[in-house]
């Protein structure tokens, strides 16, 4: 970097360097990078063959005849421009021509009106039409001159256009007393001063037609969810194709702008996810990025694959299963939203409606899933069962929607949602096992099968390292009651108790759990090396985790659950017999308790090997009380429990869990003698013992009670 982007970039603030950052490589953004890459292809391919097998053969094109009915999806009103422009052409059909009055034209037959009574007649007319005037008598020629001079200014106000003009000039002149000759020539005179009197006027007619249509008011038609739209095999037409559009329904053409649309949606809601992994303490690994986005893939594809059946969209099922099941709680809510409402856009197309539709299913499925999968099922009909429930859910949540937002609501809408539901259960149990193999994910079922007794890393620790198995059970007990307390995943942390241990499998003989009475091997050892052995059996089982494929889940149990404590009898030890020793050689490498769930298993462990090593019963609950205190104390004030984001009421409730299972565990009674137990019951009636009976009875049902 040069000084001039040193010092630009130091004026950016912290928070825009940081989201910049996001959006630059660097070699641990690469499963981001990864998991969006698959995300944009799939998306992008399903987009391209769901056009080029189906909607480039189904869809809709101007001209041609539908290949099915399209019905309305939602309520909507539209301006029928046809019918609206075929009212228009009829107002405006009616209007034939305007005729206007020109200034110069009125002012010239007012002057020749005037010519006409002052007698100029050789002014006015031709010669043939003066001829016949002159051929008249003086009387005829007076009254045609006055009929002329009188008709005259009635015409130049009264006529509009030149077929008018006509009809009124016979109409005045059959009012005079003229002979049918006399009016023929008067006609004639009218006709030569009047015209041209009116002209049409193109502009004005083509702007008074204009002003009539704009008078009309617009078509306006509603349309109600369910109504057709198009029938099969009616020629669809630009305006029909418009309609179509606002519905939501593609036409033949590639659809660049959905994919162009899809293919953004997908980059800005990938950062979302990736933004809420940010904050969790366990990071996810690149592997369950690659799972996370197989699993949007295969949901995305069964969803268009559903729709061109013509089923209901429940792909959101698919989702909420599968990541509530195996990915955190806080982070499967983010991936179910925005993947659920990815695939109703893929499926389904950008209508509004069906947008808003999948946003609520979506944002349902995910809330009410990471309520219904907190505490885990245990069997796989439990999971079917609960998925069946949350579609149903989803199918009355869907039916209000649709109410609400006055959709369409096809009747099998009931038949739609049980059967999908049923096959999207049955889809997500049957491909789980599948995702545990391939991608390392842990699920409910896997856990329970990880922690039966005949899984083989169970079995070994039961035949060669058995006080370990007993020990390893004891502490899966503990943890376990403790986490089901604090609402936290019981399953997972009895399963990592079990595994924490499996080190010592390389050397059980060294631990004191495994030895005979009154033989102890560390005896004849240094006590470097005694502390070197036992601090091993950490490294020594995440070798045989590697080994043995267990998953990566568990194997934090294994690392942290010493945490950086020390070998704190060896290292004394040690310091007794003179020798110059460091406390780093008796500390075991750690990390410290990372999460609740490892620094659980770490209390267990340590109160219950404290417990067991005491040999010597407690005497009263207080006393029990006491020492699991003390022991969970000296963790804390150890830092081991830094990282852990246990509350002190928290704490409380984890020590009570523990006493209840000492309590239980290690409760004693007193068994009394069977004939004491028959004495006692005839002294508190009164009766005498009989003579003899105690030496009769002796040695009789020993182990009534045992």
């Amino acid at each position: 970097m040069t000084d001039g982007e040193e010092k630009k970039s130091s004026l950016l603030p912290d928070a825009l360097r940081d989201i910049l950052g996001r959006f630059s490589y660097k070699p641990e953004n690469r499963q981001y990078i990864i998991f969006r890459a698959i995300l944009l292809c799939v998306a992008a391919l399903l987009v391209g063959f769901n056009w080029y097998l189906f909607e480039r053969k189904e869809n809709y094109q101007i001209g041609l005849p539908a290949q099915k009915t399209y019905f309305a999806l939602t309520s909507s009103r539209y301006e029928d421009k046809a019918a609206t422009l075929e009212l228009r052409q009829r107002a405006t059909s009616r209007i034939i021509a305007v005729m206007v009055q020109d200034e110069k034209i009125a002012s010239e037959v007012t002057r020749r009106l005037s010519l006409m009574k002052e007698g100029k007649m050789s002014e006015l007319f031709n010669a043939p039409l003066l001829n016949i005037y002159n051929k008249q008598s003086a009387a005829s020629q007076k009254a045609i001159s006055e009929a002329v001079s009188s008709i005259g200014p009635k015409l130049l106000n009264e006529s509009i256009d030149r077929d008018q003009q006509t009809s009124l000039i016979w109409k005045y002149l059959k009012q005079t007393s003229l002979t049918q000759s006399e009016r023929n020539v008067a006609f004639q005179m009218l006709d030569v001063i009047m015209n041209p009197s009116l002209q049409p006027d193109n502009e004005m007619l083509m702007k008074l037609k204009d002003d009539v249509a704009a008078q009309i008011p617009a078509v306006i038609k509603e349309i109600r969810p369910g109504s057709v739209l198009v029938q099969k095999g009616e020629v669809v037409t630009p305006s029909a194709a418009r309609l179509l559009a606002s519905q939501g329904y593609p036409d033949a053409a590639f659809p660049w702008r959905h994919l162009i649309f899809v293919l953004g949606a997908i980059v800005v809601w990938s950062f979302w996810p990736v933004w809420i992994e940010g904050g969790l303490k366990e990071k996810l690994s690149m592997r369950e990025w690659i799972y996370v986005a197989v699993v949007l893939s295969v949901v995305w594809t069964l969803e268009v694959a559903f729709a061109r059946l013509g089923g209901y969209s429940m792909a959101v099922l698919g989702l909420t299963g599968w990541l509530c099941l195996t990915m955190p709680v806080s982070l499967s809510f983010h991936v179910i939203f925005g993947g659920g409402v990815i695939s109703v856009i893929l499926a389904y197309g950008t209508n509004p409606g069906i947008v808003c539709l999948g946003c609520i299913l979506s944002a349902f499925a995910g809330g009410v899933g990471r309520i219904m999968f907190l505490n885990p099922p245990n069997h796989r009909i439990t999971i079917w069962r609960n998925l069946f429930l949350l579609g149903i859910a989803l199918g009355v949540v869907s039916v209000c929607v649709y109410w609400g937002l006055d959709l369409y609501v096809d009747r099998n809408l009931a038949f739609g949602t049980a059967l999908y539901s049923a096959v999207w259960a049955t889809i997500v149990v049957a491909l789980l096992p599948l995702w545990e193999n391939i991608f390392d994910v842990i699920s409910p079922l896997r856990l329970l099968e990880l922690s039966h007794p005949s899984q083989p890393l169970i079995k070994r620790l039961q035949m060669e390292a058995p006080g370990t198995y007993n020990h390893v059970l004891m502490v899966g007990t503990l943890a376990e009651a403790a986490a089901d307390k604090l609402h936290m995943n019981g399953l997972y942390v009895k399963a990592g108790a079990y595994y924490h241990d499996i080190g010592k499998l390389k050397n059980p003989q060294y631990f004191v759990e495994n030895q005979r009475p009154g033989k102890n091997i560390h005896d004849s050892l240094p006590p470097e090396l005694s502390a070197k052995v036992l601090i091993s059996h950490v490294k020594d089982g995440l070798d045989i985790a590697a080994q043995t494929n267990l998953p990566k889940a568990l194997r934090p149990f294994i690392r942290e659950h010493h945490g950086t404590t020390i070998q704190k009898y060896f290292y004394e030890k040690a310091k007794a017999l003179g020798e110059d020793v460091k406390e780093e050689d008796f500390r075991y490498p750690g990390p410290r308790p990372q999460t609740r769930e490892t620094a659980l298993v770490m209390l267990a462990d340590s109160v219950e090997a404290a417990v067991k090593a005491r040999n010597k019963p407690f005497e009263d609950d207080a006393e029990l009380v006491k020492f699991i205190k003390q022991v969970i104390q000296s963790k804390i004030d150890g830092g081991q429990m830094d990282d852990a984001d246990f509350t002190l009421r928290e704490i409380a409730i984890i020590e009570g869990a523990f006493l209840d299972v000492f309590r239980s565990t290690y409760h004693s009674r007193e068994v009394k003698d069977i004939n004491q137990i028959i004495k006692e019951a005839r002294l508190k009636r009164g009766d005498a013992a009989p003579a003899g009976e105690k030496e009769d009875k002796k040695g009789e049902n020993d182990d009534t009670l045992r």
